[in-house]
């Protein structure tokens, strides 16, 4: 069935399916007849504060159903929806407030600048929530595929945080990039433990709503017992991980983890690339489990994926286009180019799940997006003959030594088996020979101390010469985004 916007999808489902489970969290849940009628009472409430089609609303994210409700709340009334991580500060809230004009704050908790229009999170809930509330189910007009629904802000790990636009059929063209690649049906319970301000985590929970299925919201795993909790009680099927979550859990509670191999169906992960060694762990732990890695962006969701317990031996690459995405490679001019790992061109693709533009910034849109809505983007790769796409890495980032190509991760995924390394990272720097050469930097696991001799000869049994790290350095820790990614600008900046 063909949607013009995701809430469409949760309409026809409560129309088709009312009694279904449609979102449940550790405290609250709703049937699909119930979540539309409560999106319904929470769109009045926010008219009856003043909100208007149009306006932006900023609020603060949760992996609570609250949250979720209020967002398809404001999309509903024709509003826009602005969620920020929940730990952001006042004065990021005020000045992110500003750039987007608006004067709408959503939260359980009010700001103290007296200058914002505070709404009650908890009062717009509980009268959803209340059986008694009159409710028009038909009042308000569903969005049309053009709509604004989203600004996203990107968390600024590469330069300036942006503004990212999405309409409604950028949702639609998300949802079914990844409902088609992983084989999400309507009898799928998914637990979505990636941050619900993130593009990944929202659209995860889209996707699954696309097809009729339940979504189960938890924080993370901070809360172990929390998580398998919701694991039995609403016997959940698929799994939404970011790497750091995942890793998390591995490291606390693996053997219990596993002992749910028979009940999950699928686990994809996302935001950040999962190490081969995280790889080979959850091969192990579910032999007959469906496993993803998806690539993707803020601008343009998701779009390759690598089912991993599939296609184990595809070293360095992300997987095969999703359903919606049509992939080329460039060179600088944008020219199309036929790339191959001696001449890899930068990734670039065409499809209605790119987004129309940054917010307010004509120019910076320019550089990343063209008048016909292709997308480019600074990561070094080809087409192989087998139909999958292989990265190398982002431009900068790329190991150019004496013309030959030389990817982070190559480097990065070996030194990770040593046991005395707990992560690593690789950075080129400048060579008077070579031009540049690879640097590393490395944490040592506990319990371990560095032995550099051992290193070494570790790095030169397992690799190319050309590939042995000229200099490493030793770190406390590697420098992250909140969902995980490394940032290497700044190891570049040491």
């Amino acid at each position: 069935m063909s949607y013009n916007s995701i809430l469409e999808a949760i309409k026809t489902n409560s129309e088709i399916n009312p009694g279904k489970l449609c979102v449940g969290d550790k405290k609250n849940k709703a049937t699909y007849g119930q979540f539309w009628k409560m999106i319904n009472k929470g769109a009045a409430y926010l008219e009856k504060n003043g909100v208007k089609k149009g306006d932006v609303v900023v609020l603060r994210g949760a992996q609570k159903v609250e949250y979720l409700f209020s967002i398809f709340s404001i999309q509903l009334l024709g509003a826009i929806a602005c969620p920020l991580e929940k730990a952001v500060k006042e004065e990021r809230i005020l000045e992110i407030m500003n750039f987007v004009e608006t004067k709408y704050f959503l939260d359980t908790k009010k700001l103290k600048d007296t200058s914002a229009e505070c709404i009650s999170l908890k009062e717009m809930f509980k009268e959803a929530m209340n059986d008694e509330t009159e409710c028009d189910v038909n009042k308000y007009e569903l969005p049309k595929s053009d709509d604004l629904s989203e600004i996203l802000f990107t968390t600024g790990t590469t330069g300036k945080s942006k503004g990212i636009k999405i309409i409604c059929k950028n949702n639609i063209a998300i949802a079914q990039n990844v409902s088609e690649a992983i084989g999400i049906t309507s009898d799928d319970v998914e637990m979505v433990t990636a941050p619900l301000n993130h593009s990944m985590g929202l659209r995860r929970t889209y996707s699954v709503f696309y097809k009729g299925g339940t979504v189960i919201m938890t924080d993370g795993v901070k809360f172990v017992e929390d998580f398998f909790k919701l694991l039995d009680l609403y016997h959940v099927t698929g799994l939404t991980f970011a790497p750091a979550i995942l890793e998390q859990l591995l490291k606390f509670a693996k053997d219990r983890f596993g002992t749910y191999s028979e009940q999950i169906h699928y686990i994809q992960l996302g935001s950040a690339p999962l190490s081969e060694k995280a790889k080979e762990t959850l091969k192990e732990m579910f032999p007959n489990t469906k496993l993803f890695n998806i690539y993707g962006a803020t601008e343009s969701g998701c779009t390759v994926s690598l089912e991993f317990s599939k296609y184990g031996d595809k070293k360095g690459s992300i997987g095969i286009p999703n359903v919606n995405a049509n992939i080329i490679f460039v060179d600088d001019n944008r020219n199309i180019v036929d790339a191959s790992a001696e001449n890899p061109g930068n990734l670039a693709f065409k499809g209605a799940m790119n987004m129309p533009g940054y917010l307010k910034e004509p120019e910076i849109t320019k550089e990343v997006l063209d008048d016909e809505g292709t997308l480019y983007t600074n990561d070094l790769g080809y087409m192989g003959e087998d139909g999958f796409v292989y990265l190398l890495g982002r431009k900068g980032d790329v190991i150019n030594m004496g013309g030959i190509k030389i990817a982070p991760s190559e480097i990065e995924e070996v030194v990770a088996q040593n046991e005395m390394i707990k992560e690593c990272a690789c950075i080129p720097i400048p060579d008077e020979i070579t031009g540049e050469a690879p640097k590393l930097f490395i944490v040592i696991n506990e319990g371990y101390e560095y032995d550099e001799k051992a290193l070494h000869k570790f790095m030169t049994d397992k690799l190319e010469a050309i590939r042995v790290p000229k200099v490493v350095q030793v770190i406390d820790e590697l420098p992250r985004t909140f969902n995980g990614k490394v940032i290497k600008r700044k190891l570049k900046e040491m």
